[in-house]
């Protein structure tokens, strides 16, 4: 790992475009020219997730492209200073993960203006002062030490219970592990918390946001080996 300290992301080439196969998949590093396509998965999977719905109501016709453009900046700002893993069943891409590097977890001013603009071209510029209560919770219970933040993360919906989710998270564990991180993620849904409890993610704390119930959960970094004499 050279000079890099436990848990910093390696230089960009040093992942390998396929992360794994099984079943019929394959996983792989986000590319370029897909990333409206797994921002539209991202939307299309999340919409109904209750804090989507509590901040910005049932309105999928509106609702969707909303979250499609947040996800398409949100993946490209992670490919660049973090990680994307998909699953493709194929040529079509059926489950995402991104994976944001220690001290990146929160995006900057430039990335924040960029959603204000976004809200405002939908309409939807009423519902920034929940968005930021909603991330302010979140912040305040990220965990201390260096970690991975987890998220967004779906599968298509068509094919969720197949397995597609367990395959993401055993290759985010193994790039955890590869890189001697910690990962971190909030969920508001009961079910993602069997699947990331599988990966190793213990729930850290349970707050209430916005009225809706959020587990956070930490998965700790790789033991190390005893040093040499």
């Amino acid at each position: 790992m050279g000079n890099r300290s436990p848990g910093e992301p390696p230089a960009a080439t040093a992942a390998a475009p396929v992360i794994g196969t099984g079943r019929s998949l394959r996983i792989e590093s986000l590319a370029g020219h897909d990333v409206p396509a797994a921002a539209a998965l991202l939307a299309a999977s999340m919409r109904d997730n209750p804090l989507h719905r509590r901040v910005f109501g049932h309105d999928d016709a509106r609702l969707q492209p909303l979250l499609a453009g947040a996800f398409e900046a949100l993946l490209r700002l992670r490919r660049d200073d973090g990680r994307v893993l998909v699953a493709r069943n194929g040529a079509g891409i059926v489950g995402v993960v991104a994976m944001a590097p220690p001290g990146r977890c929160q995006p900057g001013l430039r990335f924040r203006l960029h959603m204000l603009g976004l809200l405002a071209r939908h309409g939807a510029l009423g519902v920034a002062p929940r968005i930021a209560r909603w991330l302010a919770v979140w912040k305040r219970n990220e965990p201390k030490i260096p970690h991975w933040h987890l998220g967004p993360a779906a599968v298509e919906r068509s094919r969720q219970g197949q397995g597609v989710g367990t395959q993401l998270m055993t290759a985010v564990c193994a790039e955890l592990d590869r890189v001697g991180g910690a990962g971190y993620l909030e969920t508001d849904k009961e079910a993602n918390v069997r699947l990331y409890a599988r990966g190793g993610f213990r729930v850290i704390a349970q707050r209430e946001v916005l009225g809706i119930h959020n587990w956070f959960m930490l998965r700790p970094p790789p033991a190390r080996p005893p040093e040499r004499a």
